[in-house]
């Protein structure tokens, strides 16, 4: 399923990171044009939680690729046929396996 959300995540990042970029441009020339006044004050102060948005939106993609790749690895190393193996035994927890991978 996040191979479906990647294009669209990559897209949206890409627009939300120029516009940030551009944001700052334009912002970042205005406070320098205008001087230091209350609404330069306010522009930087936007300006600043925008770069803060951009960064955490930035770090939140990568961390989720990171976590990603270590879930795949974990259950790719578990020893599969062995560990569920369909007995009356283990029927439930079978089925709580069978679940909680569909949850995911």
């Amino acid at each position: 399923q996040l191979g479906q959300l990647k294009p669209f995540l990559q897209t949206t990042f890409l627009v939300m990171f120029y516009s940030a970029a551009l944001f700052l441009a334009i912002g970042t020339f205005m406070i320098s044009a205008n001087g230091t006044t209350t609404y330069g004050v306010i522009l930087s102060g936007f300006l600043f939680a925008l770069l803060l948005e951009c960064y955490w939106c930035c770090q939140l993609v990568d961390r989720l690729n990171e976590v990603n790749t270590q879930i795949g690895i974990l259950l790719y190393s578990l020893d599969w046929p062995v560990e569920l193996q369909y007995t009356k035994a283990t029927a439930s927890r079978y089925r709580q396996a069978r679940s909680s991978l569909l949850i995911m």
